[in-house]
């Protein structure tokens, strides 16, 4: 029941960003036509697993938007083209019919993994869970009586920088990457691509390396293409993703870009809001530990139990983030959605950008962050005796306390 419920929310999501891809500017005929096939297998999907007719007129509106659209000359679809596919879902149909109560508690649970999330990324967390609620549904008082107090703080500590104008022609032109190391050995990575401001990968690692650098950044490209080029700072942790660059893009065009951070301005922006949405509670959770002298930063074992049990959660939290930020709508682009934004424009294929850095050796200003390691591996018997990651913080806590005691008699 709840992977039907899911289905459903899937549905309306994709219902509406194709809703709201026509309204922001005109749309090619073959994206809609794609768009719409794909739902007409959800819909069958739904009806099958709840064992109930769907009205035809949903299939018969979908076909037809299928049939207008498949095989005909490229051209641009508007917002008239295709009135009649909402002619029985009327958009504000398929906003989610909450209450103030049910909608306080879904804010409150996304409060308290992300209790510094403010409005406009709080409708970012409620567009990605399938929550809509129109713009004139007031989520700020629902943000307000769950976080009376709070909010003010939350504005102090912002700090306004002023920085040099931006600009990249198209999606997929520039991707920004990066490397964050504010948590006791635990790396984040992250990419962002700099048209859009769409996070393509956010990933916690135990370690710095080069490889794991790619994995996440191979990922990213599967999952959106290859961008044109790529800007990092010195690291060696980017010599893989430069090596991969130069050689599917080509040398002499500037494929991988390096130079100070103040040129990666995209994504060092982006690491305060990483922090503060989606770090700052386990910083404050590992300090408080430390504290306690529970935690010992210079105790492998400890480390080692801290990883084990806390990278699930916090790599959970960094998805819940980017697909919040994905989701949430930009003030400076008609409050598109990074997501709609780099949708939009990315059939125009990417674009020669201007730089002014050519590039740079990748050796100096590397922040080395050693993998953890015990006195001895352990053996596939030993590591299955070790508690399992919980699924909540509080267990997490528990848990972590556990291993390190399992962990200390088994390396007796």
């Amino acid at each position: 029941m709840e992977d039907l419920r899911e289905l459903s929310r899937e549905l309306v999501r994709d219902i509406l960003n194709l809703a709201e891809d026509v309204e922001a500017g005109p749309a090619e005929s073959e994206h809609v036509a794609s768009k719409a096939e794909e739902l007409i297998e959800v819909v069958g999907v739904i009806s099958a697993l709840s064992d109930e007719d769907i009205d035809h007129r949903v299939i018969t509106n979908l076909e037809e938007v299928v049939h207008r659209f498949s095989g005909t000359r490229a051209h641009q679809v508007t917002l008239l083209d295709v009135v009649f596919f909402f002619c029985f879902y009327r958009k504000t149909d398929l906003y989610s019919a909450v209450n103030d109560e049910e909608l306080d508690h879904v804010v409150s649970e996304i409060h308290r993994s992300h209790p510094n999330t403010g409005y406009k990324l709080m409708r970012g967390h409620l567009n990605a869970r399938g929550v809509r609620v129109p713009s004139e549904y007031n989520n700020m008082e629902s943000l307000r009586r769950v976080d009376a107090g709070v909010g003010y703080m939350r504005r102090l500590r912002l700090r306004v920088l002023r920085r040099r104008q931006y600009f990249v022609p198209g999606p997929n032109s520039l991707w920004h990457i990066d490397g964050h190391h504010k948590l006791i050995r635990f790396v984040v990575h992250g990419g962002v691509d700099g048209f859009s401001r769409l996070v393509v990968y956010l990933t916690v690692a135990g370690n710095n390396r080069a490889h794991t650098v790619l994995q996440s950044f191979i990922a990213a490209v599967e999952q959106y293409g290859l961008p044109s080029r790529v800007r990092s700072d010195k690291g060696g942790e980017n010599a893989d993703v430069a090596e991969f660059m130069i050689r599917s893009r080509g040398t002499d065009r500037n494929s991988h870009i390096t130079g100070r951070s103040v040129h990666n301005q995209r994504i060092e922006r982006m690491w305060r809001d990483v922090y503060e949405h989606a770090l700052d509670l386990f910083y404050q959770i590992f300090t408080s530990l430390e504290d306690q002298g529970t935690l010992n930063p210079d105790n492998e074992v400890h480390l080692f139990a801290l990883h084990r049990i806390f990278l699930p959660l916090v790599q959970q939290s960094l998805d819940s983030f980017r697909h919040a930020w994905n989701f949430h709508g930009l003030r400076t682009e008609r409050n598109q959605s990074p997501q709609q934004h780099w949708r939009r424009y990315r059939e125009q294929g990417p674009e020669e950008d201007p730089t002014e850095n050519g590039p740079h050796s990748l050796h100096g200003g590397t922040v080395s962050v050693p993998e953890v390691q015990l006195a001895r591996e352990l053996s596939d018997e030993e590591v299955t005796i070790l508690p399992a990651p919980g699924v909540s913080v509080t267990d997490a806590l528990r848990l972590y306390v556990e291993t390190v005691e399992v962990l200390s008699r088994i390396l007796d």
